[in-house]
């Protein structure tokens, strides 16, 4: 890595040690500063209410909002460079849609937040499966079949999920579907990240080992086995684990929409194309993003605002000025 991306990268984790700290500070009951340190490094008896504000509540979103926001960066810088399309995001191939059917089902069943953890992540799962099952019957293994085979079996998840909406309990079970669809970390628990942090972090480490063969895996098949890869392999491996890092997150705190579309752009506005390089800037500029996002849902109003109206929000901006910023390259490459 060179020096520039050393640089932000550096800035980047101090930034989030700050972030995170002041998350556990703030929110709609305040801890000042002195009091938060006492917490910290007092053994004895004194600020039982704030401890118990920090590590039953805040910590565990905390942690939980750092781990989504990497995953759903990730999966979408990894969808973007394997498709070639900078405007794809995490859901390319239905996995936000199926878990969100399987959420829905539990909710319907009456089941804890676990099983409707369990019941998003395998429905997403499945659901690209059927997508990549549905390409191979084209024999075609081109990108535009496989994105083509995900609008169609995204499309039937979502007329699915507006028929399970439409048999739900318009007085109970709806409002929850509603809600969980819009996504929030508000009923996190400490023992939800001990599930998802094991999973980020090995899916981490391998797309750092994997990175050089990601920048070839992206310029196409040709250039890849000129290098000696098997394309095939290594696409279906990447698209796996950018499947498992979406279907994961989005079964503990719901679907979350711009994140994996903005964060890549971020990133490679800053270092380029290089996956070595945009790959830790992902983890830090992701896990950031959702920290702040997690902050403002739960601090302004005394009831939380959706994930996806925050992220809506602040996203929309900033993908307008990097359309902006990049005005020129857009329209070439459109010419």
């Amino acid at each position: 890595m060179n020096k520039k991306n050393n640089i932000f990268l550096i800035i980047s984790i101090l930034i989030f040690v700050i972030i995170f700290g002041l998350a556990l500070m703030i929110g709609r009951y305040p801890i000042p500063i002195n009091e938060f340190i006492s917490c910290i490094f007092s053994k004895g008896v004194g600020f039982e209410t704030q401890k118990s504000i920090i590590l039953n509540l805040r910590l565990p979103r905390t942690i939980m909002a750092c781990l989504v926001g990497i995953g759903i960066s990730l999966s979408g810088l990894l969808f973007q460079e394997i498709f070639q399309n900078k405007l794809t995001s995490p859901d390319l191939l239905g996995v936000s849609t199926g878990a969100s059917v399987g959420a829905s089902i539990a909710i319907i069943l009456g089941l804890s937040s676990l099983y409707i953890s369990v019941f998003a992540f395998f429905t997403g799962v499945i659901t690209v499966v059927i997508t990549i099952l549905i390409a191979k019957l084209f024999k075609n293994n081109s990108s535009i079949t496989l994105i083509l085979a995900g609008i169609i079996v995204g499309g039937f998840m979502s007329a699915i999920l507006s028929l399970v909406k439409y048999f739900a309990d318009p007085t109970t079970t709806l409002s929850s579907i509603t809600y969980w669809l819009m996504g929030s970390f508000e009923n996190t628990k400490m023992s939800n990240t001990y599930v998802l942090f094991p999973v980020i972090l090995i899916c981490c480490i391998v797309l750092i080992i994997l990175a050089w063969r990601i920048n070839i895996i992206a310029l196409g098949q040709e250039e890849a086995q000129t290098r000696g890869l098997n394309y095939k392999f290594y696409r279906i491996l990447i698209i796996a684990i950018a499947t498992l890092l979406t279907a994961s997150s989005v079964a503990f705190c719901g679907t979350i929409s711009w994140v994996g579309l903005v964060i890549p752009h971020i990133v490679r506005l800053i270092v380029g194309r290089d996956t070595r390089k945009t790959i830790p800037l992902c983890i830090s500029f992701g896990a950031n993003f959702m920290i702040i996002v997690d902050i403002l849902s739960r601090t302004f109003t005394d009831s939380e605002i959706p994930l996806s109206a925050v992220t809506g929000l602040i996203g929309t901006v900033i993908f307008v000025v990097i359309l902006i910023y990049k005005r020129r390259e857009i329209v070439n490459d459109f010419n």
